[in-house]
């Protein structure tokens, strides 16, 4: 099964590493299809993430599913966003 491109919602936005690692390994437990927006851009262009995490030029990776699972994985997710909060302070 692919995704519809055309419903994606944006359950996850973050330029942690670790934490795009651990989203994925906790989306494919649950069988939730998923694409890394972002995720192939970051070294492409100016100098890379450049100690932010993420690319300012094309920001962080969003982290999207299907609309009609975007519920179930905004709550798989949601303790990786606070930790993500928690990094950031």
């Amino acid at each position: 099964m692919n995704l519809d491109e055309s419903r994606l919602v944006t359950v996850l936005t973050t330029g942690n590493q670790a934490i795009i690692a651990v989203a994925k390994s906790l989306l494919d437990d649950a069988n939730i299809k998923y694409f890394a927006k972002g995720e192939g851009l970051q070294n492409l262009f100016g100098f890379g993430t450049l100690g932010t995490g993420f690319n300012p030029i094309v920001g962080p990776i969003e982290m999207q599913v299907e609309e009609h699972q975007a519920e179930e994985a905004k709550i798989i997710l949601a303790g990786l966003e606070s930790k993500d909060e928690e990094e950031k302070e």
